[in-house]
C-alpha cells in the first residue's frame, strides 16, 4: 500500500489494468520500425514487473558476454564478474530503468518497441551499480541491499587464502570494480540499433548527468567534514538536486526522450522542471529510512548516515530548531565522535529523538509534500500521452511515500 497524505493507487481489483500485450517484442530492422501492437499498461505494478523483468534479462544477458570477455584474458578474472554481477542483480528497484521506458514511450504509450532499448535499461543500472559501489567506500558501509558491499565482497574474498593487508585490498578492488561497471554502462549504452545520432545524443546526456553527480557527491563528502553549525539547508537541497533530482529521475527520463523521439527541446525542458522537485522529495524521503526505516526491510542498518556524519536535512533543521543542550550533544556527535570512530548505537537513538522532538522530522514531512505538490501540478499540466501521465503519477506517489 501506499503511504501519503491521501489514499494511493494500490493496482488491486478486477478491471485495474488494461492491455493488449505484456510485452512488446518486434525489433528495429533495415531503420523502420515494424508495426506493433500497442501495450496498454495502467497498473502500476505490471509497469514495473514488465520494466524489471525486462531489464534484469538485458543485465543477464550482458553478464554473460562480459563473463566469457574476461575469462578469456584471464583465468583469475572470474572473481571481477561474480562480484559485479551479484551486487547488481541482488535486488534495487529498477526505477531508472522504468524511467526510461516512460521518457520512451511519452509520446505515444506503447506504440514502441522495448527491445530496442535494451541496452538503455541495462546501461543505466550498470550505472547506478559503478556509482553506489564507490558511494560505499566513501561512506564506510559494508552492507548494500541486504548483502555485502563490492569493497566488503573482495575484502572477504581476500581472507580466505591471499595475503597482506585484505583492508586494502578490499578498496582498491571495490574501485577497480566500479570501473568496470561504467565501462559497462557505456558499452550498453551504445548497445542499440538506434539511429546514430540519438545515440550521441544520449551518451552526451549521460556525461553531463554523471558530470553533475559527480558534483553532488563532492558536496555531500565535504559537507560531511563540515562543522555541523556551518551546514545551510539550501546547501544540502542543492546536493539533493544533483544528485537524486538530476541523476535518479531527470536523466532517465531524458535518455528515454532522446531514444524515443530525439531532441524534443520542450519535452525535456518539462521533465527537468518536474524531476528536480520529485527527486528532493525522494531523497528526502531516504534520508527518513535511513534513519527510522526497518533494516530487514531498507537493506541498511539503520543511523548509518549518522555514524558516517552525514549532515541530512533532518539533522540540519534539527540542529537549528534546538536548544543549547542538545545543540552541544549534536556537535559532540558530528564534530568530535565522528572524526574518532566512536558514534554508538546510543547516539544514533539519541540523534533519533532529537530530530523527532524539534519538529525537524515533521518539517522533512512537510517539506517532502511541498516537493511532490509542486511537481504533479506540473505533471497534471505536461502535454504527454495520458497513460504515460497516470503511470508517471502513481510511480513518483510510490517513490516519494514509500517504505523502503
Amino acid at each position: 500500500m501506499f503511504r501519503g497524505p491521501e489514499q494511493g493507487y494500490t493496482g488491486t481489483g478486477p478491471g485495474a489494468a488494461r492491455k493488449d500485450t505484456l510485452l512488446c517484442t518486434t525489433h528495429f530492422s533495415h531503420n523502420h520500425w515494424i508495426e506493433i501492437e500497442r501495450v496498454r499498461v495502467l497498473d502500476l505494478w505490471e509497469f514495473v514487473e514488465l520494466g524489471r523483468g525486462l531489464t534484469n534479462k538485458a543485465l543477464r544477458e550482458r553478464f554473460a558476454t562480459y563473463r566469457s570477455e574476461a575469462e578469456n584474458t584471464s583465468h583469475i578474472m572470474k572473481p571481477l564478474v561474480d562480484a559485479v554481477e551479484d551486487y547488481t542483480l541482488r535486488g534495487g528497484k529498477r526505477l531508472r530503468a522504468l524511467l526510461i521506458i516512460a521518457g520512451y514511450w511519452s509520446r505515444t504509450w506503447g506504440s514502441k518497441p522495448l527491445s530496442v532499448i535494451e541496452g538503455l535499461l541495462a546501461g543505466i543500472e550498470f550505472l547506478q551499480s559503478y556509482l553506489l559501489g564507490h558511494d560505499d567506500i566513501m561512506d564506510r558501509d559494508d552492507v548494500r541491499r541486504g548483502g555485502p558491499s563490492l569493497h566488503a565482497w573482495f575484502r572477504e574474498r581476500c581472507r580466505e587464502g591471499l595475503l597482506g593487508d585484505c583492508g586494502h585490498y578490499g578498496v582498491s578492488m571495490g574501485i577497480l570494480a566500479g570501473d568496470y561497471l561504467e565501462a559497462l554502462a557505456v558499452s550498453s549504452l551504445t548497445d542499440t540499433p538506434l539511429p546514430p545520432e540519438r545515440t550521441v545524443l544520449i551518451l552526451q546526456r549521460y556525461a553531463r548527468g554523471l558530470r553533475e553527480v559527480s558534483y553532488g557527491q563532492y558536496l555531500d563528502v565535504h559537507m560531511s567534514y563540515m562543522p555541523l553549525a556551518s551546514v545551510r539547508e539550501e546547501d544540502v537541497l542543492r546536493i539533493h538536486e544533483l544528485k537524486t533530482g538530476s541523476y535518479t529521475v531527470e536523466l532517465p527520463l531524458h535518455i528515454g526522450v532522446l531514444a524515443g523521439y530525439g531532441k524534443d527541446e520542450e519535452l525535456l525542458r518539462a521533465y527537468s522542471d518536474i524531476a528536480r522537485p520529485i527527486g528532493v522529495a525522494f531523497q528526502l524521503r531516504d534520508d527518513i529510512l535511513g534513519l527510522y526505516g526497518d533494516p530487514s526491510v531498507t537493506g541498511k542498518p539503520v543511523g548509518s548516515d549518522v555514524v558516517e556524519g552525514k549532515k541530512t536535512l533532518l539533522v540540519v533543521k534539527a540542529y537549528s530548531l534546538a536548544g543549547d543542550e542538545d545543540k552541544r550533544y549534536l556537535r559532540i556527535v558530528y564534530d568530535e565522535k565522528r572524526i574518532r570512530g566512536e558514534i554508538t548505537s546510543e547516539d544514533v537513538k539519541r540523534v533519533q529523538e532529537i530530530v523527532r522532538e524539534t519538529g525537524s522530522l515533521d518539517y522533512n514531512e512537510k517539506l517532502i509534500e511541498k516537493y511532490y505538490t509542486e511537481a504533479m501540478e506540473k505533471l497534471e499540466k505536461l502535454d504527454i500521452d495520458t497513460e504515460a501521465k497516470e503511470i508517471l503519477k502513481k510511480l513518483f506517489r510510490y517513490l516519494v511515500y514509500r517504505e523502503k
